[in-house]
């Protein structure tokens, strides 16, 4: 399967790379920069030299390599999580997410790609006594900052949702962390599309 990750190079791209390497797909990644496209390399996926924030140079890309698979990884995280650096980074996460997904839907119109996969999180559900899966609502009576991420992921979900043509998995993450390992501690996804 040829498979297109836009986030390759975050801490799920990387070891995601590695694992479709691993089952002899041909993993094709988003680059916005020469270090990025170094890293991809590394990774063993091919680089595909373009931001997601570019939605005509994305589409084109798309439309030339004709993946089966898109999987929408993409973040702007800062490399510690202050809360300073975590307020710098706020924007530029926001927008990556929300015009990525956008502009990674839109590209795959008209491409054949009938796969999407999608980063969301677990963060949002509403407080609940056993562990969430799919049937867990997301917390849209918070506080104004949680009910505000809630609106967000929601969204994200929704308008992949509503793709048409497009198979849909949204991945809800929740905890990870450790050198190389991937632990969730509260993890469940949604599934939708035709």
């Amino acid at each position: 399967m040829r498979v297109l990750i836009a986030g390759a190079t975050g801490a799920i791209g990387r070891p995601l790379v590695r694992c479709l390497n691993d089952d002899h797909h041909t993993v094709f990644a988003l680059a916005r920069s020469p270090e990025s496209s170094c890293m991809v390399t590394e990774l063993g996926a091919e680089p595909i030299t373009v931001d997601a924030l570019d939605a005509a140079s994305l589409k084109a890309a798309i439309d030339r390599i004709r993946p089966d698979a898109v999987i929408n990884e993409l973040t702007s995280l800062p490399r510690q999580y202050t809360a300073a650096e975590m307020r710098a980074a706020a924007e530029r996460d926001r927008k990556v997410r929300i015009e990525g997904n956008a502009n990674l839907l839109a590209a795959l119109r008209g491409a054949d790609v009938r796969r999407y996969l999608l980063q969301s999180s677990a963060f949002w559900y509403a407080p609940g006594d056993s562990l969430a899966d799919e049937s867990t609502p997301f917390a849209f009576d918070a506080s104004p900052a949680v009910a505000a991420g809630t609106r967000r992921y929601a969204e994200l979900e929704a308008t992949a949702s509503a793709a048409p043509g497009i198979e849909f998995v949204g991945l809800r993450y929740g905890f990870f962390y450790g050198p190389g390992h991937l632990v969730f501690l509260r993890w469940g996804y949604g599934r939708a599309g035709p």
